[in-house]
């Protein structure tokens, strides 16, 4: 896995970093670019100056991140730079806000971007482009990252980032969830909710009371009541055997002034996914709990 930096520098020795997003007329300008494509990684930096333009490539290992190849292509543009033009002063550009923001950062962990800004010095000034917005020399560095990343040979071996293992980590642990959820026989106890959901989702989080409720099909119904024997009670009007929570939502003639878009055609799908038919479900059954006594009969 990628290392982190091992001792621990006081902000106070630490020279402090800044960039900006200006373009200033330079002798030496460096615009550098990482990418990944058809799962292969490049960096590349591209150097301009009066005398000549010159691009240099690299390709990382495909595990890298973007965020690596970013950080790799700045890192060999400084070195270029001390190599060849030490006491020149240039301007380095990089369309990745989130490798300039880690350079600057008091407390970096990343032995990479520590690496990268023990380079740094008083003849080198940092800039932020905007990517893709037409920017002659940033374009020139991103074709040529591009063409880093379909070389045959790979240039730098890096460790895997943590990013690309928790990655990694989270799907397995998905397809295992979907696989389980799969799995299940049609006696399951969560048919109803797998019925509705049928991919398991991380963003998924339903926390409404009455939404759980379209949900499971557990809550306050006749239904659920005398399936768990905690009261022997049915529909007033009657008319449903099947009187569970989608019955008062969509069909019971009691609660039908207060439907608009809701009608007995709707799945609970449609209705935990659209605004509209949620906030009338949701209305619906507080209605239900306010006026239990008025909708449900004992048996």
């Amino acid at each position: 896995m990628e290392t982190t930096t091992q001792a621990w520098r006081h902000p106070g020795s630490l020279t402090p970093v800044q960039w900006d997003d200006h373009s200033p007329a330079s002798e030496l300008s460096i615009f550098t670019d990482g990418s990944k494509i058809n799962g292969q990684v490049g960096a590349a930096f591209c150097v301009f100056n009066p005398r000549r333009t010159e691009e240099h490539q690299y390709r990382l290992s495909n595990h890298s991140s973007v965020f690596q190849a970013e950080t790799v292509a700045i890192q060999r543009a400084l070195e270029w730079k001390m190599e060849h033009h030490p006491q020149v002063q240039c301007h380095i550009y990089s369309d990745s806000m989130s490798v300039l923001m880690s350079l600057q950062n008091h407390q970096i962990k990343n032995s990479s971007i520590q690496k990268t800004r023990d380079l740094l010095d008083s003849t080198l000034s940092l800039h932020w482009v905007k990517a893709h917005i037409g920017v002659a020399d940033n374009e020139a560095a991103d074709v040529a990252a591009k063409s880093a990343a379909g070389k045959e040979d790979i240039d730098v071996h890096l460790d895997i980032p943590e990013s690309t293992i928790k990655r990694a980590v989270k799907n397995s642990l998905l397809k295992r969830w979907q696989q389980n959820l799969e799995e299940r026989d049609e006696e399951d106890k969560a048919r109803h909710t797998k019925n509705i959901f049928t991919q398991v989702s991380r963003s998924r989080c339903i926390s409404n009371v009455y939404d759980i409720q379209v949900a499971t099909n557990h809550g306050l119904c006749p239904f659920y009541l005398r399936k768990f024997n905690l009261r022997a009670c049915s529909c007033r009007f009657g008319e449903n055997l099947e009187d569970d929570i989608m019955h008062y939502v969509t069909t019971c003639h009691l609660l039908g002034h207060l439907r608009t878009h809701i009608n007995r055609r709707c799945t609970p799908f449609q209705i935990l996914t659209s605004h509209p038919l949620r906030e009338e479900m949701r209305r619906i059954l507080r209605y239900v709990f306010a006026h239990e006594r008025d909708i449900f009969q004992n048996d």
